[in-house]
């Protein structure tokens, strides 16, 4: 049986020192590249919003609350049973308008493609001053349970995400 010598106790304590180093560059690279992905995290959220008075202003907005663009890869509007890939100004148009003969609506589309930045936010459909229409638009998006916009989009590191409903948090897909 070999007796330890300094020399081998000097290689077994080298060798843990070494394996600490690499556990510790494995941790930092971790957490290096977790911060990475939240520095660049989008946050979409989607919001009723009222501001006239009287019931004369229905706004349904959506926006980027968080620290990085977000990348639109699909929008749909779930009504009932079906799922309808339009944004919600095309749905508006094809379904609520014949349905409740709805005018002077104002509108931005999203559709797959569009990036929002951080910061940004986008009035999806609208009707400003109008107590006719405003109640109509409120009725369809705000006050139904049936209906829900979905938008699916991605970070810059591809990470998938879905905002669905409104005052829902994302969730994320992948």
């Amino acid at each position: 049986m070999k007796k330890w010598t300094s020399d081998r106790w000097l290689s077994i304590v080298a060798i843990i020192a070494s394996l600490g180093t690499l556990f510790t560059i494995v941790y930092q690279t971790n957490l290096i590249r977790k911060q990475q992905y939240a520095s660049v995290l989008p946050y979409l959220e989607m919001w009723n919003s009222n501001p006239g008075k009287d019931g004369e202003t229905y706004l349904l907005l959506l926006m980027n609350n968080g620290i990085g663009p977000a990348f639109i890869k699909e929008v749909k509007i779930h009504y009932g049973d079906s799922a309808y890939r339009d944004d919600p100004a095309t749905f508006t148009y094809r379904v609520i308008k014949p349905k409740d003969s709805i005018t002077n609506i104002h509108y931005s589309n999203i559709k797959a493609g569009r990036l929002i930045p951080a910061g940004e936010q986008i009035e999806l459909v609208g009707v400003s001053k109008d107590t006719v229409n405003a109640p109509i638009l409120r009725k369809w998006f705000a006050q139904t349970d049936s209906i829900e916009v979905e938008v699916i989009y991605e970070s810059i590191y591809g990470e998938k995400w879905s905002a669905r409903g409104t005052a829902n948090e994302p969730t994320r897909l992948n």
